[in-house]
C-alpha cells in the first residue's frame, strides 16, 4: 500500500518543521540585523524548500501513525546529516547509505512502514517495495517528477536523454533507473567540460572509443552508442544543479547539433526542459541579490556536503568574495573555520578568516538545511566576532 501526501502540507510559505526564532526574526526584519559590528544579511530566500520540508514532516507523521511498526528509509531523506540522524535517533531504520547499520543484517518486511526520499526511488527498488507488499509512503518531490515525465516522452519519440546531473546523485540514478526500464538511452554529464567532451564526438572532433573511455562510471545507459544515439537528443537536469550552467549546456548541444546537421533539421533533433527546481532558482538567484545588496566581505553556506544544491550556493558568488561551506555552527572555532572547498571538494581549515571590522556577512543555506542550523551558524559567527550570545534572540 502507498500513502499519498495530506493536504496540510500544501503552503509552500509554512514552516512545517525545524524553526527557528532567530531567523525567522530575520526574515520578518527584512533579512537584516545589525549586532555591533557585524551587519547580517540572509538572502531572500534560502533553507528548507517547501518539498523538503513536506518530506521531513511525512516521516514525523509515519511515526507517530504506525507505532510499534518498523519505519525504514531506503536512504537518507534529504542530504542534512543532522536531520537523518534526528530520525535514526527516532528509531528511523536505514536500508543503505551512510546512516545503515548493514552489519545487523535487517531488512524491511511485509509489516514494515517503508519511505521513499524526496529525491524518489530507482525502479529496481519501487519493484521490490510492491513485492515486499509493506506500507510505502512516497515523500519524491513534486519537482522530481517533472523531469521523469519529460524522459518518458523522450524514451517514446526515441529521443536519448542528455542529464546535466551527478552520476551518484539518488535523484539522477533514478531517472536514468526510469530511462532504462523503458528501453530508453541516456548520458550523463556533470558539468561544461563533460558536455564540451558531448559536441566534440556529436561534431565527430572525438571517436567514440575516446569518448566513452572517458566517461565515468554508470554515466551511460547499457549499449549507448554515441554514433546511433546522439542523433536525437533531450536534455533535463537534476533540479538541484547550478541553473546558469544547465543554460550553458543545454546551448553547448544545441550549437553541437546544428554544426553538424544544420539549424533547420537541428530543431527536430533536439529538445530542452530546464528542470531547476523552482526553489533552487530563487536560493542562487537570491544569493546574487543578497550580493548587490550588501556589499559582502564573505558569504557562509550551511548545509550538508553531500547536498549539490549547497555547494552550488557556494559557487554563485563567482569569487567576488570569501564563501565558506559549513555543515553548522560546529564548524567555527574561533579565528578558524572547517569549510568544502568549492574548488578541489575537500574539507579544510582556515584561520583568519573574519575580515576587519566593521564588516557585512551574508548567510544562505540549502534547500535541505533546517532553519534551527542556520540559526545556530549565525550565533557561532557573531561569538567568533566577539559579540555575545546573549546580543541576538534565542534560536
Amino acid at each position: 500500500m502507498t500513502e499519498t501526501p495530506v493536504d496540510r502540507y500544501e503552503d509552500p510559505h509554512q514552516r512545517y518543521s525545524y524553526r527557528s526564532t532567530l531567523i525567522e526574526q530575520l526574515r520578518s526584519g527584512g533579512g537584516e540585523l545589525n549586532v555591533g559590528h557585524v551587519r547580517v544579511l540572509t538572502a531572500r530566500t534560502f533553507g528548507f524548500c517547501w518539498g523538503v520540508d513536506r518530506a521531513v514532516a511525512m516521516v514525523r507523521d509515519a511515526l507517530e501513525e504506525h507505532p510499534g511498526r518498523a519505519i525504514w528509509l531506503l536512504d537518507q531523506i534529504i542530504h542534512n546529516p543532522q536531520v537523518n540522524a534526528d530520525f535514526k535517533e527516532m528509531g528511523v531504520r536505514f536500508l543503505r547509505g551512510p546512516f545503515s547499520e548493514s552489519e545487523k543484517n535487517e531488512s524491511p518486511d511485509e509489516e514494515s512502514v517503508v519511505v521513499i526520499p524526496a529525491f524518489s526511488a530507482t525502479v529496481e527498488d519501487i519493484n521490490m517495495l510492491n513485492e515486499l507488499g509493506c506500507t510505502v509512503i512516497d515523500t519524491t518531490c513534486p519537482w522530481v517528477i517533472r523531469p521523469h515525465r519529460r524522459t518518458l516522452k523522450y524514451v517514446e519519440d526515441q529521443f536519448t536523454t542528455v542529464i546535466h546531473g551527478l552520476v551518484q546523485h539518488e535523484e539522477t540514478r533514478a531517472s536514468c533507473s526510469l530511462i532504462a526500464s523503458q528501453g530508453g538511452h541516456y548520458l550523463v554529464v556533470a558539468d561544461q567540460l563533460e558536455a564540451q567532451r558531448l559536441c566534440d564526438v556529436i561534431s565527430g572532433g572525438m571517436s567514440r572509443t575516446e569518448f566513452l573511455s572517458g566517461l565515468p562510471q554508470n554515466a551511460y545507459s547499457d549499449g549507448f552508442d554515441p554514433d546511433q544515439h546522439l542523433e536525437r537528443v533531450g536534455t533535463i537536469n537534476q533540479t538541484t544543479m547550478l541553473a546558469s550552467e544547465t543554460r550553458e549546456i543545454e546551448a553547448m548541444v544545441r550549437d553541437a547539433l546544428q554544426g553538424r546537421y544544420g539549424a533547420d533539421e537541428a530543431q527536430e533533433r533536439f529538445r530542452e526542459l530546464n528542470t531547476i527546481c523552482r526553489a533552487t532558482q530563487e536560493n542562487q538567484d537570491s544569493v546574487a541579490e543578497m550580493a548587490e545588496r550588501g556589499p559582502l566581505d564573505l558569504l557562509v553556506v550551511v548545509g550538508g556536503y553531500d547536498s549539490s544544491n549547497t555547494k552550488n550556493l557556494t559557487r554563485v558568488g563567482g569569487g567576488q568574495f570569501p564563501s565558506y561551506h559549513v555543515l553548522g555552527p560546529d564548524a567555527i572555532e574561533g579565528g578558524t573555520i572547517r569549510h568544502r572547498s568549492p574548488e578541489t571538494g575537500e574539507i579544510v581549515l582556515t584561520e583568519g578568516w573574519l575580515p576587519a571590522r566593521p564588516f557585512t556577512v551574508g548567510f544562505t543555506a540549502g534547500a535541505s538545511t533546517p532553519d534551527t542550523l542556520l540559526g545556530d551558524t549565525v550565533r557561532a559567527v557573531l561569538d567568533a566576532a566577539d559579540l555575545p550570545m546573549g546580543t541576538v534572540v534565542g534560536s
